[in-house]
Order: structure tokens, then sequence, then C-alpha cells
């Protein structure tokens, strides 16, 4: 029997996560006030920016930055910000690149590509690099439906 997943798509904006392209997605916990989380919303038409909100920990769970719709917020890691064309780069040091997010434009819509090894606050991996995807490990919704709203804290 062959095995195949669904993926669903949007005609205008998609990420490409787990080899699959989806309109957005959040990885880990975004409603706690100190859990990781990697979020990224729906880009609505109109628009060609990624929306990536996210607690970002090392290796250990300790904290390095948070990024609050792709603008760096607390930043105890003392990570770089380097915009480029289409997106931008994080770095945890100088040569040391932490999170890449760069969108395609297509004539008919756009595809941001993630580029990251991500670890949640007890040190375990969460996301990391496939091919031109990333893979992410353990929970985590991988469709959203609708532009995502985090509960009250």
């Amino acid at each position: 029997m062959i095995k195949f997943t669904e993926s669903k798509i949007s005609a205008h904006h998609n990420y490409l996560v787990n080899d699959l392209l989806t309109p957005g997605f959040v990885v880990g916990d975004p409603n706690s006030s100190d859990a990781f989380y990697f979020w990224a919303d729906l880009v609505l038409p109109g628009e060609s920016t990624p929306h990536i909100s996210a607690r970002i920990m090392d290796e250990k769970g300790d904290l390095l930055l948070e990024l609050n719709g792709s603008q760096m917020g607390e930043n105890p890691g003392k990570c770089d910000y380097h915009p480029l064309q289409g997106g931008f780069k994080i770095f945890r040091r100088p040569n040391e690149p932490l999170l890449e997010v760069l969108t395609q434009n297509f004539p008919r819509g756009h595809m941001t590509r993630i580029k990251a090894r991500l670890f949640d606050e007890k040190g375990d991996l969460r996301v990391e690099p496939l091919g031109e995807s990333i893979q992410v490990h353990g929970e985590a919704k991988l469709v959203l439906d609708a532009p995502f709203t985090p509960s009250a804290r």
C-alpha cells in the first residue's frame, strides 16, 4: 500500500515545511510566557512579507532571542539581525547562522523557505534543515486555516 501525506496550500503564499507547502504553522507554545515557539503566520493577499514570531532557545534551553512579526524583541543572546532581499538572516555569533527566512516571488504567489536548527526550553531539537525545507519535531500545528491568535497570557 502506498502511503501519502496531504497538505493544504494557499493560492497566495506558502511556507515549505516537512517537504510540503503550508500557508502557516506553529511549533511549540506561543501561549506560554517562557516556552519555545516558532510561529509562521498566514500572509494575506496584498502582502508578501512573512510574519515570523518566535522565542528561540539555545541547546541548553536558555533564551537567545524573541521575534515579533519578523522584528527583533528581547535579545539576551546578543544575536545580529541582517535584512536581506526577500527576508532576513539572524546570526548567533559572527558567521554562525541561527535563522534564515527568504521569500521567493512568483507570478501568482510567494513561497518562504526557512533555514534553522532550533531547540526548545529543555534543549530538545524542534526544527532542523531538511533539503530546501525544515523538518519539525514534536507537537506542532502544521496548517493554519486563519491568522493565528495566541490566547491571553
